[in-house]
């Protein structure tokens, strides 16, 4: 009995230990195969395919696949090819992967690749402003049994040649009938001493009320931006004058340097006052007042009121002096009254598009400035007041 007992109880732990052979075995068989799928990328659809087996094969070969691009401006564009040759037997076939980013550009030959014959493909990359050490990488597929994946590396330093800090100047609130004044400072990076040849304003109207001053850095100004070997200091004063409400200038500069030929430095800001502007559709930031789409079938209308408070308020008498575009808009003063005994009074402004306009675009965009409408004030600190208009008229 005792004998019997241990036949079966062998039998029993041999097959209890073919099965686990037989799991562990498996298990290993099937992780193997998926470590050689992933590693060999012989899965990616992409992939063009391979000839049977049995004839000749394409071999790629490439000339080089790191380049350095050395320095760049961030700005710039850059391109390099790297040679493929076929040194196989049959025609070599070259479909695009993956690139680490956007701005690396994958141009590939088209057609196949005879024996022994050799084809470009290009790497385009931009700066995108940016600045720093670059090393992006793109992914060539192949029919060459024996690689089917290229990795094809650029990097470089990417640098700045001329840069605006901060990038553009804004003054908050300016008070109407007084000066302001606000800096920034232009960075060279390169070798070359930077010089300022000659600027201009966009702004051809408002020209004359803002007051540019270019002052060479020191150097210890010039050794706060890593990297910069020269540069100026840029003073900008805004004098007395400009319409209340927002304003907005470009200081287009031009320089000595090849490279960076010009620069622009936006310069943005909000004259203040006594006298403020509440209304359905008026933003008092931007200084805009929106109508948006209007049907010409239809027309539109805001009322806006202009509110005066201050010594001055007694003095000031307000006039349409200019509207644009006049056969468009149309707007109409009310009378001046007092509220809150006399230390506030109130003119309501109305602006109209009227029935039947022609259609029309002026939102802002580059097809269509936006209008404007100025009104006299008397105010001896704020002349005028400036009301932007953003509309569109259909049909």
């Amino acid at each position: 009995m005792k004998t019997w007992l241990l036949i079966i109880l062998t039998l029993v732990l041999g097959i209890v230990a073919g099965v686990g052979t037989a799991m562990v075995r498996l298990g290993m068989s099937s992780r193997q195969d998926v470590l050689s799928d992933a590693v060999l990328g012989n899965s990616d659809p992409r992939m063009p395919t391979i000839a049977p087996g049995g004839g000749s094969q394409p071999k790629v070969v490439v000339d080089q696949e790191d380049y350095n691009f050395g320095l760049m401006d961030s700005n710039a564009k850059g391109r390099h090819e790297f040679i493929f040759k076929n040194a196989g037997g049959s025609a070599l076939v070259l479909t695009e992967g993956d690139s680490s980013c956007r701005c690396t550009v994958l141009k590939l030959p088209k057609g196949s690749i005879a024996p022994g014959e050799s084809a470009k493909v290009a790497l385009e990359w931009t700066g995108n402003e940016f600045i720093g050490p670059f090393r992006q990488s793109a992914v060539i597929f192949t029919n060459d049994p024996a690689r089917r994946r290229v990795t094809l590396t650029i990097s470089g330093q990417i640098q700045v040649a001329l840069r605006a800090v901060p990038r553009e100047l804004v003054f908050s609130r300016v008070s109407a009938g007084q000066a302001a004044t606000a800096e920034g400072r232009l960075y060279c990076h390169l070798p070359e001493p930077l010089e300022i040849v000659d600027y201009v304003l966009s702004d051809r109207e408002t020209a004359d009320l803002f007051e540019i001053i270019f002052e060479p850095l020191t150097p210890d100004q010039i050794g706060e931006e890593d990297g910069a070997q020269s540069g100026y200091l840029v003073r900008v004063t805004v004098k007395p004058g400009l319409p209340l409400g927002a304003f907005e200038q470009r200081i287009l500069i031009r320089t000595n340097l090849e490279s960076a030929s010009s620069v622009d430095i936006p310069v943005k800001g909000t004259i203040g006052s006594d006298i403020s502007i509440v209304g359905r559709g008026w933003n008092a930031e931007t200084r805009v007042l929106s109508f948006g789409t209007v049907s010409s079938r239809e027309g539109a209308r805001r009322t806006l009121m202009l509110v005066a408070r201050g010594p001055h308020r007694k003095e000031v008498k307000f006039k349409t002096i200019r509207v644009v575009p006049d056969d468009v808009l149309k707007v109409e003063l009310g009378r001046t009254t007092p509220i809150n005994k006399g230390a506030v009074t109130q003119t309501p402004v109305v602006i109209q598009i009227p029935k039947g306009s022609r259609p029309a675009n002026h939102l802002g965009s580059e097809q269509g400035k936006l209008g404007e409408v100025i009104i006299e004030t008397k105010h001896p600190q704020a002349p005028t007041l400036r009301i932007l208009v953003r509309f569109a008229i259909e049909g």
